[in-house]
């Protein structure tokens, strides 16, 4: 299970690798305020899941260059072993970045309101300090996934994990649910239908990848921990995927609308000015009221516009 936990993580790297090429392609080309959040945001969560993918590697390493016997054991007792501890703790971090970033979103999108972050917050410390001390409980040698101590604070960690998410991305898209409901008599609600359906569907990754894994948790079973590799990945992938995604969206809407806009664009206006008594010559008329090409004449030009 672990190695094909590992293979499963292996794979989500590389589409990092391809998504966080994107991100740093659209974020340094934008000139927004908020470019370096983003920026750093997507720096730190990239170089953690590439951390955990060379804890996973070494684990490996670890576990069948030893002897193939003791592979089993390594896994099935991660008690005291340094490198499954500093990988869940790489998982834990790069969690509580995701958060983090999901919850300065949340503060953004609510036109800075402090109080519509108070909650997420609180849940957001409360999953830092329990979950931590849920991975601390794997330093003894004696520890096992079920040990009590180690049990009961993952379970708790990982609700708040999820409630955490639940609020933050709830929040983000009821605010672009609402503002596409006002401004559907001018704009149709495209834009904001747009953004509250990729929150939606960014956000329900990491969420449900969490309620997966603690409801294999909550039942005894173990295997609730092969998937903190693939885990670290998908906290990477969601904000990142956001970034892209959008960004995408704000380039093919500038594209269209500039396609829009020269295709619409109004011929110029022409006039028919009489410059003798039997002939006429047609003159654009933004050329006529600039000083551009007209009649030499013009005290023997009489214009008239024809119908």
């Amino acid at each position: 299970m672990y190695i094909t936990g590992i293979w499963l993580e292996a794979i989500l790297y590389g589409i990092n690798c391809v998504l966080f090429c994107i991100c740093l392609f659209i974020l340094l080309g934008h000139h927004g305020a908020s470019r370096k959040t983003l920026l750093f945001s997507s720096v730190v969560q990239f170089s953690l899941a590439t951390a955990h993918v060379i804890i996973s590697l070494l684990e490996l390493m670890a576990a069948f260059t030893t002897s193939a016997s003791a592979a089993d054991s390594y896994f099935a007792e991660p008690g005291g072993n340094e490198l499954f501890v500093g990988g869940f703790f790489v998982y834990i971090v790069n969690t509580f970045a995701q958060e983090l970033l999901l919850i300065w979103r949340l503060y953004v999108i609510w036109g800075r309101n402090f109080k519509i972050c108070i909650i997420p917050l609180i849940l957001w410390m409360l999953h830092c300090s329990i979950a931590s001390i849920a991975v601390s409980g794997f330093i003894p040698a004696t520890a096992t996934p079920l040990t009590r101590n180690v049990h009961s604070y993952g379970l708790a960690g990982w609700g708040l994990e999820t409630g955490v998410n639940l609020l933050a991305s709830g929040g983000i898209a009821y605010r672009l649910w609402r503002a596409g409901r006002r401004s559907a008599i001018l704009t149709g609600g495209l834009n904001y239908k747009a953004s509250f359906l990729i929150i939606i569907e960014c956000g329900a990754l990491i969420t449900t990848c969490t309620a997966i894994m603690f409801a294999l948790y909550a039942a005894n079973k173990p295997e609730g921990l092969v998937g903190v590799g693939a885990a670290t990945q998908i906290a990477t992938i969601s904000p990142l995927l956001i970034i892209a995604r959008v960004g995408f969206a704000m380039s093919k809407r500038k594209t269209v609308s500039t396609a829009a806009t020269l295709s619409t664009f109004p011929n110029p206006l022409h006039v028919n000015v009489k410059r003798t008594l039997d002939t006429y010559e047609d003159y654009p008329l933004d050329g006529i009221s600039t000083g551009g090409s007209g009649p030499k004449d013009k005290k023997e030009t009489k214009i008239a516009i024809a119908a």
